[in-house]
């Protein structure tokens, strides 16, 4: 289905003559408002420079201030402080589009109208931040009768812009795909397991010009992929690795591989989480759900570029049939790994899928998203991922790719001495280190084991796959998972198929 919240770009004559439940506008310290908005602070009686003279109004970001006007035909102005116009980022005008979201969402508003800001950006890229902002900020999962959101939302200014439906067409593609992925993680163990989340795969992409391959158990026992078995043996729901290609680019191109860790839950196996650390654990699909979502924006937008999505899918429960620690694990590339902690499991289903992908694939490159250790977070906090690659171009690519998403990410070394922590006495490799230390590099040298040549990234988005305590706090994202990596993930391959 395509999205369908927005409702197009007006070009008026004044802002004074919109009509909507509440307007919403973009103010900065170094610009007065009612020079920015002479026609609208003209229409309010000098109501934007009465508040700028009286200190209510200064532009500083992080400002909101709403005002009921009930003799216009907007009912509501909505204000957001912008900061000053000399540090603007594009993530700024994504965060006032979110914000004016949040705003009408809490006042039960069905219609919004946001006025685009004049600055120094083509109005193209700021109606594409403005409305991506405002789109991710419109969405809320949950099981209540009732939802809040809002049923319109317009664009509005006084520029005329010709590819404005193409623009919140591709917004709307985008967002759609994003909140694919937020609702794929957000669902609990009880909706989504491993047969389920293949059920959604198919019903996803249903008239969309993908493949799906699954290998079910017995495929997998034939293969040798004996970490994403061992991880699954615990409970009752077989695992599963599903593969979806899309070939856009053609047959003599290369393929860009991403492999999404899908632990639809996480007990621990036999090395049992306490309560507390369980009650986040279906978000430890988080890396599988968003993968899937980009493959879907992909084919939704027809991208030029050859994707292949690999999502290996297990529930790691404790059983009498759950693997144990010092099991020792013959992978699909051959490498035998001595099991130390059968909570470290994500690294031995995505070791297989990486495995795989590098082996009956010609790849340009292979990304790995997943959850992976409670160590990023200590590292990183919720702001950013960790980032670990063998190929500097790679690396390169993924971080312009950040900067332009503001889905952040930030290396980390794989120096060869953090291997030395991951020899095993009695196999080739053990699936933890030493202690607690560089737990996330530990993680990330594990899995490198396991792609012999092609140009290969890890990225760890334990801190920022889902909204946590400490964060990530921004407005276009509401409580539960944030679809962090499809909006990043993305703009690399958009980047790959304009220089392929």
């Amino acid at each position: 289905m395509v999205f369908n919240m927005f409702k197009g770009y007006e070009r008026v004559s004044s802002l004074d003559l919109v009509v909507c439940d509440a307007l919403s506008i973009m103010v900065f310290e170094d610009i007065a408002p009612e020079v920015m908005y002479e026609d609208l602070d003209r229409g309010l009686n000098g109501l934007l420079s009465k508040l700028r003279a009286s200190g209510d109004l200064t532009g500083k970001e992080g400002e909101v201030l709403k005002l009921y006007l009930p003799e216009k035909p907007f009912k509501r102005l909505i204000i957001v402080g912008g900061g000053k116009t000399s540090e603007l980022t594009k993530d700024r005008l994504r965060v006032f589009g979110g914000e004016s979201v949040v705003r009408a969402k809490e006042m039960n508003l069905a219609s919004l109208c946001i006025a685009l800001p004049k600055v120094n950006m083509s109005v193209e890229d700021v109606l594409y931040l403005v409305a991506e902002g405002a789109g991710l900020a419109n969405y809320e999962w949950s099981r209540k009768k009732e939802v809040k959101l809002v049923k319109e939302i317009k664009f509005v200014g006084k520029e005329e812009i010709l590819k404005s439906c193409e623009v919140l067409d591709t917004v709307a593609k985008v967002v759609e795909a994003v909140n694919l992925g937020r609702d794929l993680a957000n669902a609990p163990a009880d909706e989504i397991n491993p047969q389920t989340f293949e059920e959604a795969v198919f019903k996803v992409f249903n008239g969309l010009p993908v493949k799906i391959k699954v290998l079910h158990k017995e495929d997998l026992e034939k293969l040798g992929m004996n970490g994403i078995l061992s991880v699954g043996r615990g409970s009752n729901i077989p695992p599963r690795l599903i593969i979806v290609e899309y070939e856009g680019a053609g047959p003599d191109k290369p393929w860009y591989a991403v492999v999404g860790k899908g632990v639809c839950f996480d007990a621990g196996g036999l090395n049992l989480k306490d309560s507390s650390g369980m009650l986040e654990m279906k978000y430890d699909k988080s890396g599988a759900a968003y993968a899937v979502a980009l493959a879907y924006a992909v084919a939704k937008l027809k991208l030029k570029v050859n994707l292949v999505v690999l999502t290996p899918l297990a529930e790691n429960l404790p059983s009498g049939n759950a693997y144990k620690p010092l099991d020792i694990i013959r992978m699909y590339n051959g490498l035998t790994v001595e099991v130390r902690n059968t909570d470290a499991e994500g690294r031995l289903i995505l070791a297989d899928a990486l495995s795989y992908a590098e082996k009956n694939y010609r790849l340009a490159s292979i990304i790995d998203l997943a959850t992976l250790t409670g160590a990023v977070v200590v590292a990183l906090g919720s702001h950013a991922a960790g980032l670990f690659t063998n190929n500097e171009d790679l690396k390169n690519s993924l971080i312009k790719a950040s900067e332009e998403t503001s889905e952040r990410v930030w290396p980390l070394p794989l120096w060869r001495e953090y291997y030395e922590d991951i020899k095993s006495d009695f196999a080739d490799i053990k699936n933890i280190g030493v202690g607690r230390a560089a737990g996330a590099i530990i993680g990330a040298a594990f899995l490198s084991k396991f792609v012999e040549k092609t140009p290969w990234a890890h990225l760890d988005i334990a801190g920022i796959a889902w909204v946590q305590e400490e964060g990530p706090k921004k407005p276009y994202l509401s409580k539960g998972a944030t679809g962090f990596g499809v909006r990043l993930l993305l703009n690399f391959l958009k980047t790959a198929s304009n220089t392929a």
